[in-house]
């Protein structure tokens, strides 16, 4: 059985894709930006 057998690229999934650390960093960055642009008002920040 070729259960040892690994694919060369495990990660390339023929589309694009994107991290969850990558995604993370982008909605916090828009939130902090939103939140400096007065978008977000202080009452809903905890």
């Amino acid at each position: 059985m070729d259960s040892e057998r690994r694919p060369d690229h495990p990660d390339d999934h023929r589309r694009f894709s994107l991290g969850e650390d990558w995604i993370a960093t982008i909605v916090g960055l828009a939130l902090f930006g939103l939140c400096m642009a007065g978008a977000i008002s202080p009452a809903l920040i905890p």
